[in-house]
C-alpha cells in the first residue's frame, strides 16, 4: 500500500509518496521513537525529498540542498529514512560521502546495512557497495536489471581518488545504458568536510592558496556531479557556521535548507552547559595538555578521577539500575597521535595497578588505598542523583561491582597509526560492559562513541577555537537521558567557556535558519552580528595576513558567470560612483564608491566564486574586514569598490585558459605613452581602506565555448598598514 503525500511547499513539481520500504523502516523506528517523534521525522524527511529533483524526469537537472542537525542528534537516522523514501520514489542510485577516515566509512556502511538491508529482509531492494572501482561495473550494471529494481547504495570516502573512481564508473557505457539519466541522490554526511572550512587559515607562505587535498576533493565532487546529469546533492551538517556557510554557498550553492528537530531525549550543548552545568568538571591549569607548551610528564590526577567516575557510573547504570548494557569513556588529549599513546599508556597502567591492588586481597595496604581512592570520588558519583531527588546506591553497593567492571573494561587506542600496523578500530560494543576509548582525530568529527558517559578532554588550544572545531569534538552530545546523572565532561576552564558561548551561538544560528528561507540572509547575519565574535575565529594567522592579505590579489570568477553578471549589473545601478583620476581612454577611465562595511559584506557575499582558492580568499577577506572594523580604534570604516574601465561596455580583452578557467593577468600594465601616462591598474587604489576592483573582461581563447564571453571578476587590495596593525596584537598567547 502506498500513501500519497501532498506537499504544498513543493517548488519542483515533485510530490513524494510514502511506499513500502519507508513504512517498513518507520515501523522499526517506532521501537525507539514515540508517536510525535516518528511523525516529525517522517514529515521532515518528506519535506527534504520534496525539494529534490524528480528522479524519473530524464532531462538534465540538479539541485543542492542543506540539512542541519545537532551533533549526535540523529542525522544518520534522517538520511537512512530519506534513502528509503528515495527508493520508494524511483531513485536507483544513492551515494554517501561518509567522511575522510576509514572508521567513519565503516560506521556508515554498517548502519546502512542494519537500517536499510535489515539482515537479509530487504536484500532484494537494496544493493550495497563500499568504495567501488571500475572492477565493480559489471556487477552494478547487472543489479540495475534485477526485476525488484533495487536501489544501489554506494558508500565512499570523501577523498578525490575514491570519488574519482565513482566518476569513472558513471561514465562507462554499461552504467549509462542501464541508468539512462534516472535520478541519483548524493548524501554528503558531515558536509563541511567537502567545503573549504579552515582552508583559508593554513600557514603556507606562498602568495596564493593553491592545490591541496581540499581543492582536489572539491574538484572530484564537481566532476562526479558533472557525470550525473540528473541528481540531487543533499548536504548534512551540524556545523553551519560562518566560514562554512560562506564556502558552501559559493562552492556548492544549496537552494533550500532544513533544520532537523532532535528527539525529546536528546542531550546537547544546552543540556550540558546551560541546564545541567554540574555535569561539567574543570581540569586544573597545571593538568591541561599541550604537546609543545605543556607536555605533561606524569599522569594528571583529574584523569584518575575521571576513570574512577566512569567505573562507578558503570556500576550504577549497568549493574545496579540496569538501564543500559554498557557505558563508555572517551579520552581526547590532542590531535597528535603521540599524545593519545601517552594517555593510553597512563590509563593502561592505572587499570593494571588497580588489578594488582584487587589481587592483593582486602587485608593488604594497597587494597585499602584502592578503596579509599574510590571512596573519595563517591560524593561526586552520586551528586547529580542527590540534587535531582533520584535514588542512588550506597558506596558499598557500588564497590561490590567494581572488581568485575575493572576486569571487563575494554581499553582501546583508536588512532590511524594502529591501522597501519594492521590493527583494527572495529569496536565490539556489546562485548563488554565498560569501554574506554583513547584517540585523536578518529574520535573527532562524525564518529559515534556508543553510550558515552565520561569525557576527558585536557586539550589546550592556543587562541580561540573555531565554532565548527568546538562542535566536532562534541562526541559527548547524544541521547543520554537514561544515564545523564552519571555523565561528566572534564574540560579546561577556557574550553568550557568557549562551549558555553558556543551554545548561545548555535541556538541563534538555528533560529536564523528556521526563520529565513534565503541562506544569503543567514550568511549576512553571521557576518554582521557582534554577538558571535566570541565564538568565531576572526583572528587569522600571521602568515595568512602577511603573505596572503597584503597587497594585490587577483581572482578568477569564471565558473558562475551568469549569476555574477546578473548580480553585478543590478548592484551597479544601486550605488553612486565618483570618477577616479581620468586617463583619457575607455579602458583607463575608472570610477569608485565608498561602501559601508555592511554594503561591502553584502557585495562580497553575493559575488560567487566556485573555485577553491578564490572562495578561500573571499572567506578570509570577509573575516579580515569584520576583524578590522570590530577593533576599539576601528581602523577601517568603509571599503572602496572601484569599477575598472566602466566606459568599456564590451569588457577588456584578456587571454583565457579554459582548462584552468583563469586569465593570464586581469591587470593592465604601466604605459608611459600618450597624453596621459598610465600608471597601470595596480596603482588604481587607496591606502586608507581595502579596495575591491571590479573588472569586466572579454575572454579570448581557441575554445569556441569560451571565446568572446564576458564576465566579471575581482582584484582586491589589502593596505600594508592594516596587516601590521592586525598582526601585532597576535603575539599574546595564554601561558600555562
Amino acid at each position: 500500500m502506498e500513501i500519497q503525500i501532498l506537499n504544498s511547499q513543493d517548488s519542483n513539481g515533485f510530490s513524494p509518496i510514502i511506499g513500502a520500504r519507508t513504512i517498513e523502516l518507520l515501523d522499526r523506528f517506532a521501537k525507539k521513537l514515540d508517536i510525535d517523534e516518528l511523525s516529525t521525522t517522517k514529515d521532515e524527511t518528506v519535506d527534504i525529498l520534496s525539494y529534490c529533483i524528480d528522479p524519473n524526469y530524464s532531462e538534465p537537472q540538479s539541485i543542492t540542498n542543506l540539512v542541519v542537525g545537532y551533533v549526535q542528534s540523529g542525522k544518520t537516522m534522517s538520511f537512512t529514512l530519506l534513502s528509503a523514501l528515495a527508493h520508494d520514489n524511483g531513485f536507483r542510485v544513492i551515494i554517501y560521502f561518509a567522511g575522510t577516515k576509514n572508521n567513519l566509512l565503516e560506521q556508515t556502511t554498517k548502519r546502512l546495512r542494519k537500517d536499510l538491508i535489515n539482515g537479509n529482509e530487504n536484500a532484494a531492494y537494496y544493493k550495497l557497495h563500499e568504495n567501488p572501482t571500475l572492477d565493480d561495473v559489471q556487477r552494478i550494471s547487472n543489479e540495475f536489471k534485477i526485476t525488484t529494481k533495487p536501489t544501489i547504495l554506494i558508500t565512499v570516502l570523501k577523498k578525490d581518488i575514491h570519488i574519482g573512481h565513482l566518476s569513472e564508473i558513471f561514465q562507462t557505457a554499461a552504467i549509462k545504458n542501464v541508468l539512462k539519466n534516472k535520478g541519483v541522490m548524493i548524501i554528503d554526511d558531515e558536509a563541511d568536510q567537502a567545503s573549504l572550512n579552515g582552508y583559508a587559515f593554513k600557514n603556507s607562505k606562498s602568495d596564493d592558496w593553491g592545490e591541496d587535498e581540499f581543492t582536489a576533493t572539491y574538484k572530484s565532487i564537481l566532476a562526479l556531479k558533472a557525470a550525473l546529469p540528473n541528481h540531487s546533492y543533499i548536504q548534512y551538517t551540524a556545523t553551519p557556521q560562518g566560514p562554512l556557510l560562506i564556502s558552501i554557498l559559493d562552492l556548492l550553492s544549496p537552494k533550500h535548507h532544513k533544520v532537523l528537530t532532535p528527539g525529546k531525549k536528546y542531550t546537547g550543548g544546552k543540556t550540558f552547559f546551560k541546564d545541567e552545568p554540574g555535569l561539567i568538571l574543570t581540569i586544573p591549569d597545571n593538568e591541561v595538555y599541550h604537546s609543545k607548551r605543556h607536555n605533561l610528564l606524569v599522569c594528571p590526577q583529574s584523569l584518575k578521577d575521571a576513570l574512577i567516575l566512569h567505573v562507578m557510573g558503570v556500576a550504577i547504570i549497568v549493574k545496579i539500575k540496569k538501564r543500559e548494557p554498557f557505558l563508555s569513556m572517551m579520552v581526547h588529549a590532542d590531535k597528535e597521535q603521540d599524545a593519545s599513546e601517552k594517555f593510553h599508556g597512563w590509563i593502561k597502567n592505572i587499570v593494571g595497578v588497580w588489578t594488582d591492588m584487587l589481587n592483593a586481597g582486602s587485608q593488604d595496604l594497597a587494597y585499602i588505598d584502592f578503596i579509599e581512592e574510590f571512596k573519595s570520588m563517591y560524593p561526586e558519583a552520586i551528586r547529580e542523583y542527590q540534587s535531582h531527588g533520584e535514588d542512588y546506591p550506597t558506596f558499598e553497593e557500588i564497590m561490590s561491582h567494581v572488581p568485575d567492571i575493572i576486569y571487563e573494561t575494554n581499553l582501546m587506542l583508536v588512532i590511524s597509526r594502529n591501522k597501519k600496523k594492521g590493527q583494527t578500530s572495529e569496536i565490539d560494543w556489546d562485548g563488554s560492559i565498560s569501554h574506554i576509548l583513547v584517540g585523536a582525530d578518529m574520535l573527532n568529527r562524525g564518529f559515534t562513541v556508543e553510550r558515552l558517559a565520561v569525557t576527558y578532554m585536557p586539550r589546550h588550544s592556543v587562541g580561540k577555537s573555531t565554532a565548527d572545531t568546538i562542535q566536532q569534538r562534541c562526541r559527548f552530545f547524544g541521547y543520554k537521558h537514561n544515564y545523564l546523572y552519571s555523565c561528566r565532561v572534564y574540560l579546561p576552564e577556557d574550553t568550557a567557556l568557549e562551549y558555553r558561548e558556543y551554545v548561545d551561538h548555535e541556538e541563534e544560528m538555528r533560529n536564523w535558519l528556521k526563520e529565513n528561507t534565503d541562506l544569503r540572509k543567514v550568511e549576512k547575519l553571521l557576518l554582521i552580528s557582534p554577538s558571535l565574535n566570541a565564538t568565531r575565529k576572526n583572528i587569522l594567522s600571521k602568515e595568512t595576513v602577511y603573505h596572503k592579505l597584503n597587497g594585490w590579489r587577483k581572482m578568477n570568477a569564471f565558473q558562475n558567470i551568469e549569476a555574477n553578471t546578473n548580480f553585478v549589473e543590478e548592484y551597479l545601478d544601486s550605488v553612486s560612483f565618483k570618477p577616479y583620476q581620468p586617463y583619457g581612454t575607455d579602458d583607463r577611465d575608472h570610477r569608485y564608491v565608498k561602501l559601508s562595511i555592511e554594503q561591502a559584506i553584502d557585495f562580497l557575499t553575493n559575488f560567487s566564486f566556485q573555485c577553491a582558492p578564490d572562495a578561500a580568499r573571499k572567506q578570509a577577506t570577509l573575516r579580515y574586514i569584520q576583524y578590522l572594523t570590530s577593533q576599539d580604534n576601528n581602523p577601517m570604516q568603509y571599503v572602496y569598490l572601484i569599477q575598472m574601465a566602466y566606459k568599456n561596455i564590451a569588457g577588456r580583452e584578456r587571454a583565457f585558459n579554459p582548462e584552468k578557467k583563469t586569465v593570464n593577468n586581469v591587470h593592465a600594465g604601466h604605459d608611459p605613452k600618450g597624453s596621459h601616462i598610465y600608471p597601470g591598474d595596480s596603482e588604481i587604489k587607496f591606502e586608507d581602506a581595502i579596495c575591491i576592483q571590479l573588472h569586466k573582461v572579454r575572454l579570448k581563447c581557441a575554445d569556441y565555448r569560451w571565446n568572446g564571453k564576458t564576465a566579471y571578476t575581482l582584484a582586491i587590495y589589502y593596505p600594508k598598514d592594516f596587516a601590521v596593525s592586525y598582526v601585532e596584537p597576535q603575539n599574546s598567547v595564554k601561558k600555562l
